[in-house]
């Protein structure tokens, strides 16, 4: 996965959690289902971009090799 796709698929999923907030008051057991599903891609996408930027920013600041 691209960083780019990452970063826009945490942007959809930060959405849905809004959208869920929103439009899903009346029902709150399909609420907290969402809300965990979506807390759990946000973690799993947020992990995934910060250990890319750590590994970019390494390989960028490895001395060169002979």
């Amino acid at each position: 996965m691209t960083l780019g796709m990452a970063v826009l698929l945490l942007v959809v999923a930060a959405a849905g959690i809004v959208l869920v907030f929103r439009y899903l008051r009346e029902k709150p057991k399909l609420r907290i289902i969402c809300l965990v599903l979506l807390s759990l891609i946000v973690l799993v996408l947020v992990g995934y971009i910060g250990l890319t930027l750590i590994f970019v920013d390494a390989i960028s600041h490895q001395p060169p090799t002979m």
